[in-house]
């Protein structure tokens, strides 16, 4: 494997409306269906689109929320050979994700599975030795032990710091890329710049610090690269679900190609705003040649969107 995820995948419910209804009201939807969901499951699915070798390493539900979710890895291209089903009866968690046409917004309802978390134990180590690099999103015991691991065997990790937890924070030492949202930097730092803030990142262990500031864009910060800023490309915006998510699978890509740190914040801008000009978290997540041409040329083609569209309507 090129690089290995562990975290929660999610089962999905993508709603699109025009505009989000009142207290008692009621909205048409302009688009629904289910789709695999999850932040460090998303960006496997990312890299596995651009044509890099990836896997995921999580435990499902065994009900039909866990085959869906094996499945829909599959249809992404994402190898699931080290997923574990939990026992009959357990769910994984479900999600709805709905979102707005008017202001581009987007709101989360969730529901917690019954299926337990990855433990230490049931990481398949032999798995994981052959990636090169590891992509987490939290600090639970699973991923501070396959992070050490990963430090012990000269495994790049990569952290997808969304919300901030102290678990991530103790992590700090043993990663190496830290992709923070201005969420988590904002509950660590505070009103801090952001230039000071990435040093203060740099100097706790990863030797890349970036933070993603939405539409924004992103800073970051490097020992070789100094200081940066990444503007961000400016698309038709349909569903911003999933964006940081794609944007840290195509970071891996842009770093497994050679990439240094602002080439690879450009390329992720890149790949993560063709993302928005679909519904849903993966749906638009485009291959490397659609993405070269939107970078040289701005154009997006869409036959594969909206094949893979067609493909996740026909699942509801």
């Amino acid at each position: 494997m090129d690089v290995v995820g562990i975290g929660t995948p999610y089962y999905d419910m993508v709603i699109n409306v025009s505009k989000m209804p009142g207290l008692d009201g009621a909205a048409g939807a302009n688009e629904a269906f289910y789709q695999g969901g999850g932040k460090v499951a998303t960006a496997m699915a990312a890299a596995a689109r651009l044509g890099r070798s990836a896997g995921m390493m999580a435990k499902v539900g065994e009900n039909h929320r866990g085959q869906f979710i094996i499945n829909d890895f599959r249809y992404n291209g994402v190898d699931t050979s080290a997923i574990i089903v939990d026992a009959p009866g357990t769910s994984s968690p479900f999600c709805l994700s709905l979102s707005e046409e008017e202001h581009k917004t987007r709101i989360f309802i969730g529901k917690e599975g019954t299926a337990g978390e990855l433990l230490p134990e049931e990481i398949d180590y032999e798995y994981l030795g052959k990636a090169k690099y590891l992509h987490l999103e939290n600090g639970r015991p699973a991923s501070a032990a396959a992070a050490l691991f990963a430090r012990e065997h000269g495994i790049v990790t990569v952290m997808d710091a969304d919300n901030y937890q102290e678990g991530i924070v103790k992590l700090l030492p043993c990663l190496d890329v830290f992709i923070a949202s201005e969420f988590f930097y904002r509950d660590m730092f505070g009103d801090l710049p952001y230039e000071e803030g990435c040093r203060k990142l740099l100097e706790a262990g990863p030797s890349t610090a970036i933070v993603t500031l939405g539409s924004r864009g992103s800073v970051g910060m490097t020992a070789q690269d100094g200081f940066f800023r990444t503007e961000s490309f400016q698309v038709p915006v349909r569903d911003t679900t999933g964006a940081g998510d794609v944007f840290h699978g195509a970071y891996i890509v842009g770093l497994l190609e050679g990439m240094d740190a602002p080439e690879c914040a450009r390329f992720a801008s890149a790949v993560s705003a063709i993302k928005c000009t679909c519904f849903g978290g993966r749906t638009g997540i485009p291959n490397r040649v659609t993405v070269q041409r939107f970078l040289e040329t701005g154009e997006i083609d869409r036959t594969e969107a909206q094949r893979r569209l067609a493909y996740y309507r026909n699942n509801l």
